[in-house]
């Protein structure tokens, strides 16, 4: 649900809100810190392709379509457990939404705005969390390694995409938009989380450990799940472990965060709400130009050497 601002109410000097005590939801959403996102957003230019737009929210009415289509995939299809909240309104939402940038691919043949919008991603930078707090990962995960790295930095999270909509390129928008939201604020580092279906890790122990023996994050910038619903990753020998196969069996997002340079956390964390085994990823920025803003603005033949030189150096690594 997305909560909407009081009206006939006088904002208050940028200076005297960052300094005076947070007292309701009224207030924050009255107060000059929104306007001022506001007003950079209309900076940022939309990503068209052919009937698809992709852009941050606008206003309320979009953030409460993402919140639908959220809903939609999170608890009808994945059968994440909706409180009577999440019911009554059918849609996905937190305390964090109100202050967060929503990236939306909107496909401009659907009339409605609830069926207009295909694929959603919440963007979280620092600023932001002096608002609310914290980062939706810090439940999860100790990141206070990435939180001493200088530089802005950027939660990804709620990702979704219309079950209609997978077999097109929904996420290379997304993920373009993404890229030029970064080059706009500057971001250093990328992180959030990625999950596996259910809650029954046993059945996951080798991709765990997969992920553990080669994707393990730098001491530096490492998260670590936090008890008591976290779980290890390390379960099997790497030499045991036939990686190529493996790395083909992972969830399509958290090998598409991989396959941009990602690093994982040290342990795992069960989400009992929505029924998923997550892991925090952990991207720096630099790797992510390398890897992908560099090969979109190559020509298609150069695109697809580029591309073949990659897959071949990421499936050398897993070579004993």
């Amino acid at each position: 649900m997305c909560l909407r601002p009081v009206k006939k109410k006088k904002f208050l000097a940028k200076k005297n809100w960052l300094i005076q005590p947070v007292n309701s939801i009224k207030y924050l959403l009255s107060n000059s810190y929104i306007l001022d996102r506001r007003r950079i957003k209309k900076k940022l230019k939309s990503v068209k392709y052919k009937n698809f737009e992709v852009r941050l929210a606008k206003n309320f009415k979009d953030i409460d379509a993402a919140q639908n289509l959220r809903f939609r995939v999170f608890y009808e299809e994945l059968k994440a457990k909706p409180t009577i909240k999440n019911i009554l309104y059918e849609k996905d939402f937190d305390e964090l939404d109100p202050f967060c940038d929503h990236l939306l691919v909107i496909d401009h043949n659907k009339k409605s705005k609830r069926e207009s919008i295909v694929g959603t991603y919440r963007l979280i930078r620092r600023p932001m969390t002096q608002i609310h707090g914290k980062f939706y990962t810090e439940g999860e995960f100790d990141i206070k390694k990435i939180l001493k790295q200088k530089g802005e930095i950027l939660e990804l999270g709620r990702s979704c995409v219309n079950k209609d909509y997978r077999d097109k390129p929904i996420i290379k928008l997304l993920w373009k938009a993404i890229s030029a939201y970064m080059e706009h604020y500057k971001i250093k580092i990328i992180f959030g989380c990625a999950s596996f279906p259910g809650v029954n890790y046993k059945k996951y122990k080798e991709q765990l450990s997969f992920l553990y023996h080669y994707y393990l994050a730098p001491k530096s910038i490492r998260p670590k799940a936090l008890p008591p619903n976290n779980i290890q990753l390390n379960y099997c020998q790497k030499k045991d472990l036939n990686a190529y196969k493996i790395f083909k069996s992972l969830p399509p997002l958290l090998k598409g965060y991989l396959r941009l340079g990602a690093y994982v956390s040290d342990g795992a964390f069960i989400d009992k709400q929505f029924n998923t085994i997550d892991i925090c990823i952990v991207l720096k920025s630099n790797s992510l130009k390398k890897r992908y803003i560099n090969l979109h603005k190559k020509g298609k033949k150069s695109s697809k050497i580029i591309f073949i030189k990659n897959f071949l150096k990421n499936k050398s690594r897993f070579i004993k």
